[in-house]
């Protein structure tokens, strides 16, 4: 199969989509995280006496913070799953059960995004890296698989 018969698969189509879904998601927090700060989980600044009485424009908190753990998150994730549907589509490996994984990876995507923003834990970090490297691993294993078969 030629790359041009590949990439017209619906399925293709729809994995893509996905990939495209989760790269505006990324583009959405990239631009969003701007609007609240970089704020460190590390200890405050002294206050300023001068500066006690002057109004701020963002308030204080540490959104800025998980915003930029989401982006971090959103970053990666689609970083990892472009590589692999490269490969994949390169390859002419799979094309239904890729687009499966894909929208189950971006779904989780989301879900670890959006924990991230209300709440990140080492532990929890490590176990969604682990579901992240293994659906990367099976879209991997599944464009060798499949692929290249000329």
């Amino acid at each position: 199969m030629d790359v041009n018969t590949f990439v017209s698969d619906r399925n293709v189509r729809l994995t893509w989509i996905a990939f495209f879904t989760q790269w505006v998601l990324w583009g959405l927090v990239y631009f969003v995280r701007h609007a609240f700060g970089h704020e460190s989980e590390g200890p405050a600044p002294a206050a300023d006496p001068e500066q006690e009485g002057k109004k701020k424009w963002r308030p204080d908190g540490a959104v800025g913070s998980r915003l930029s753990h989401a982006h971090r998150v959103l970053m990666e994730n689609t970083l990892l799953l472009l590589s692999v549907l490269v490969l994949n589509t390169f390859g002419g490996g799979s094309t239904r059960a890729v687009m499966i994984l894909t929208w189950i990876y971006f779904a989780l995507t989301v879900v670890v995004s959006l924990s991230e923003i209300g709440y990140g834990h080492r532990f929890v970090r490590f176990v969604y890296s682990t579901a992240f490297y293994g659906i990367t691993l099976a879209i991997g294993g599944l464009a060798f698989a499949q692929g290249w078969s000329r």
